[in-house]
């Protein structure tokens, strides 16, 4: 009888105790390597003043281009430009609710962009 009834208060906890997986990832920028990640709202739930990540989409109709940029808590900053296609498709999908990694090049280009949105970055 013990066995069925702390099965059954197991389930009836378990639901609240596990409502969702959260991943608020704190800002990280490596100059070195040239990367950064982060998620929109991890850096600005921060508990200091200098972590942002972030991207923008420039649509000028003759050269459309975007804009990554990112400081950690240390002030360490990270920036990128692009105009290759599927970089703007990343960042034109990118929300408050979105993770951001990212790398450049010496000369400050974007080489790679990945994004992912899920209810796991939702505050």
């Amino acid at each position: 009888m013990k066995l069925k009834t702390i099965i059954f208060l197991t389930t009836l906890i378990s639901p609240t105790a596990f409502a969702g997986f959260i991943n608020h990832a704190q800002v990280n920028v490596n100059a070195g390597t040239k990367t950064a990640y982060g998620s929109m709202i991890g850096a600005r739930n921060s508990a200091d003043n200098q972590q942002f990540i972030s991207c923008a989409y420039v649509g000028l109709s003759a050269n459309p281009y975007g804009v990554c940029q990112s400081r950690n808590a240390a002030g360490v900053s990270g920036y990128c430009t692009t105009t290759q296609a599927h970089h703007i498709e990343q960042i034109r999908g990118l929300s408050n609710e979105s993770y951001l990694y990212y790398q450049w090049d010496a000369n400050g280009k974007c080489t790679y962009i990945y994004s992912s949105t899920g209810s796991n970055y939702h505050e």
